[in-house]
């Protein structure tokens, strides 16, 4: 790869790249809100004002939404700005957040070329770097899933910092990286990188480096003083398997670089090492050495460069090997920032060993393509709930986060057979799970099986009496089983295809004489007592009619101007599938 062609014929390349980077993530503008990002900003109340500006600083609970100071906590005052800006701009609407997912990644494209330009000098090194890195199928994950944009905030930042140094603009530097340890914890891998450039290039200045590890030990002292810990500690298994996980780990984290297939959001079930004597810890020591002989070499033959990259890769993994065990054993986001150090690397070192230029751009051109396939594709998973926890199901049917998910997301879709699908496929891994055994519960309400729903809501309220969940429901399910005053009927509408409503609750309001009334009602999700979901008014002949899909509700009689008032304030009811209510309310 030689330097022959002019400089706006790469410029013309990068911005080519840039526009297959857009396509093959353009469906993902369209996609839902999914998994951690309803804590993280759809019921974050702490993103959705700026008031006041300190608590993004001091505050753990605040990028993952935790309340009342109960788990979750993680210090990304940066990121948390961030989604709260996001959410001056576009209020709970995702095509805004996945719009700034995707640019981020774009800006970060440019940044990588830009920095690979300093460090080899050789454009068709870079734009063969940008290239598989950017459009490489395991980062979908932090761009796609809004919630792990600060992945690339904190690489941002950090790119920055670099480009910076390079130009021996030190202060600047210091800020930028310094805006990336407050993104995301894992910048501080890029002190190990920040040490081999100043070994390689800044030899003269290295007492520069010094104000990097200062910002690197405070930044661990504030975390620790604000968070109360470094982290979430997650034992599994016997202590060695704990020890044994980092070399499994680093192994699985190649594998998905060089192998971008089968790609998976949740781990959980991933295999733990059986001992020394697992293969695949056999395997990752063996790595591990020959990473060590090659930075050695490297440095050793003056393929410095080489050798920084693999320094790049290792150094950024190192945070998320459990070595200090955590709670994602494997995360494909992590892999953001290490792998364009292991892209550097390997066109570095395939560029060393094969010599045939047309064999070199034939296999670039097959792997792009296929990453670009790849990843297309893959965003089909990340467009909502659904999809996204049915790609694990497919490559981990034992999943029960998976499964759990899914029945989840198909009650608020109503569908009750998936609801009961799911539920009792996860109750088969697991009878005792809560949420399963209350997910089946409502699935059988939404079938109309309210005997048998109401004795499994017993059954579970007895044995978990602060179950809120379930005794919420069960009060529900025998309110509405004991009040023929109100609920005089119930319908089966005939099935329908698309988006129809075909349920809901219709009726009459009547004075205590029985002569129809018009009157004002109000409609309250099941989860949200706060707002009401639809306001109506009734015919002047009392009657009304209210498309509802299947769910939980509340309904309230509005008191009108006068001495006449409803006999009560509320009414609690629960829609099933093509199912509709027939009621009465009454005035006195």
């Amino acid at each position: 790869m030689i330097n022959k062609h002019s400089k706006w014929f790469w410029l013309t390349l990068l911005g080519f790249l840039i526009l297959i980077v857009f396509g093959a993530y353009s469906k993902v503008l369209y996609a839902e809100f999914v998994y951690d990002d309803f804590a993280f900003i759809v019921n974050n109340k702490a993103i959705q004002s700026f008031s006041p500006l300190s608590k993004f600083f001091t505050d753990p609970n605040i990028f993952t939404g935790a309340q009342d100071n109960l788990g979750g906590k993680n210090w990304r005052p940066i990121s948390s700005l961030a989604f709260a800006i996001e959410y001056r701009l576009f209020g709970s609407n995702p095509f805004g957040f996945h719009l700034i997912s995707v640019l981020f990644h774009l800006i970060n494209i440019v940044l990588v070329y830009l920095l690979i330009a300093k460090i080899t000098g050789r454009k068709g090194i870079v734009i063969t770097v940008s290239s598989l890195w950017a459009l490489h199928p395991v980062l979908t994950e932090a761009v796609s899933w809004v919630s792990n944009q600060s992945s690339m905030i904190f690489f941002g930042f950090f790119l920055l910092s670099l480009l910076a140094l390079f130009r021996k603009n030190f202060w600047i530097s210091y800020l930028f990286f310094c805006l990336s340890l407050l993104s995301k914890e894992m910048a501080l891998g890029g002190i190990f990188i920040i040490a081999a450039i100043f070994f390689v290039f800044l030899r003269e200045h290295w007492k520069k480096f010094i104000p990097f590890v200062v910002l690197s030990l405070a930044f661990l002292l504030a975390r620790y003083e604000i968070i109360g810990s470094l982290g979430d500690h997650v034992l599994r298994g016997s202590f060695w398997q704990n020890l044994l996980l980092a070399p499994v780990v680093f192994i699985k984290y190649i594998g998905l670089s060089i192998w971008p297939v089968n790609l998976l959001l949740d781990y959980s079930n991933f295999l733990l090492p059986s001992g020394l004597a697992d293969i695949r810890v056999i395997l990752g020591f063996a790595v591990f050495t020959i990473f060590a002989l090659l930075i050695w070499l490297g440095f050793r033959k003056s393929f410095e460069n080489f050798s920084l990259g693999i320094i790049w890769f290792a150094a950024f993994l190192f945070p998320v090997l459990q070595i200090v065990p955590f709670q994602d054993i494997i995360g494909e986001r992590f892999l953001y920032a290490p792998l364009a150090g292991f892209f550097l690397a390997a066109v570095l070192g395939f560029d060393y060993f094969l010599n045939y230029a047309k064999l070199k751009k034939i296999i670039l051109v097959l792997i792009l393509v296929s990453f670009s396939f790849l990843t297309f594709n893959r965003n089909n998973d990340w467009l909502n709930s659904g999809n996204l926890w049915t790609s694990v199901l497919r490559i981990d049917g034992q999943n029960k986060k998976a499964l759990q998910n899914l029945s989840a997301f198909y009650l608020q879709k109503g569908d009750a057979d998936k609801i009961i699908e799911f539920s009792e496929k996860l109750l088969a891994l697991e009878p005792e799970n809560k949420a399963g055994l209350l997910h089946l519960a409502v699935g059988k309400i939404f079938k109309g099986q309210y005997e048998e729903a109401e004795k499994e809501l017993l059954a579970l309220v007895k044995k978990y009496p602060d179950f809120k969940e379930a005794r919420t429901n069960l009060s529900i399910l025998q309110q509405q089983l004991g009040q023929g005053s109100f609920i005089e009927s119930t319908a089966t509408a005939p099935g329908v295809e698309g988006n129809i409503v075909n349920s809901g609750i219709a009726g009459k309001v009547i004075l205590a004489s029985g002569k129809p009334f018009e009157a004002s009602l109000e409609i309250f999700s099941g989860g949200n007592s706060l707002a009401p979901f639809i306001s109506v008014r009734t015919h002047s002949d009392g009657t009304f009619q209210i498309p509802l899909r299947p769910g939980s509700y509340i309904l309230e009689p509005m008191d009108p101007d006068g001495p006449i008032a409803p006999i009560r304030n509320s009414y609690s009811f629960i829609i099933g599938e093509s199912q509709w209510l027939q009621v009465s309310i009454e005035y006195k």
